[in-house]
């Protein structure tokens, strides 16, 4: 009886075998989003990273009226230019099943940096503050030789002009020691250092040599801009 009950099993088994074979094999359904993903995650990988920065890939749209597409194997992807990829590329994403379509995919590439905006509208003649400024990414023509890496730096600042809110700020539109200004003159050497008041005939930043008159003295100097309040002269 047992025999028997082993032949049945083995019966039922392989018809279910044949069964589950002769089932069609459906094909993944991938819709044009889909399609973009799978070109950026193949630029992602063969783009160099920047240390200083932040990559940030992005596809073209495509057709809007572009179907989704089906494909019975995996998806092929390449590109006709040679990694490591910068700024644009363009992306083949190949299905070689029966259907054979291919899309190409078109892929942007910006490397963003940290830079300093304001987070509001900012008026000409306004003393920077904490809440004024913020780190933002933004790509690398945003980055200029003449912007500042630290907010800290900036407040006490007093801007030129009217800034737009969430625009790049850097030394053009800012005077750390302005025209007018009451300002510490640091006069020394390295071993000792005397301090005396004084007035800022032109605006200057960080490093810039500006005329100052000394208070007590009457006498115009020069001087190279320290900080927001302060000047130095090396004596």
């Amino acid at each position: 009886m047992s025999l028997l009950k082993n032949t049945i099993a083995v019966q039922f088994f392989l018809i279910l075998a044949c069964f589950l074979a002769k089932q069609p094999v459906y094909a993944h359904t991938y819709e044009p989003e889909q399609i973009q993903e799978v070109a950026i995650k193949y630029v992602e990988k063969h783009t160099t990273a920047d240390p200083k920065g932040e990559v940030n890939v992005s596809a073209l749209p495509l057709d809007s009226r572009l179907p989704n597409r089906q494909c019975k194997l995996p998806l092929k992807v390449s590109s006709k230019a040679s990694p490591p990829f910068n700024r644009q590329v363009t992306v083949q994403v190949r299905c070689n099943d029966k259907k054979n379509w291919v899309q190409f995919v078109h892929i942007k590439i910006e490397t963003l940096y940290p830079v300093i905006v304001s987070t509001q509208q900012l008026d000409k003649g306004t003393v920077l503050q904490v809440g004024d400024l913020k780190m933002a990414m933004r790509p690398k023509h945003f980055v200029r030789a003449s912007n500042i890496d630290s907010i800290d730096m900036l407040v006490g600042s007093k801007t030129k002009r009217r800034i737009q809110a969430d625009k790049a700020i850097n030394l053009r539109h800012v005077c750390m020691v302005c025209k007018g200004d009451s300002v510490i003159i640091v006069a020394g050497n390295g071993h000792f250092a005397i301090k005396t008041q004084g007035i800022a005939l032109q605006d200057g930043n960080l490093g810039e040599q500006i005329r100052v008159k000394n208070v007590k003295s009457g006498k115009t100097i020069r001087a190279r801009v320290k900080d927001v309040d302060s000047v130095a002269v090396n004596i």
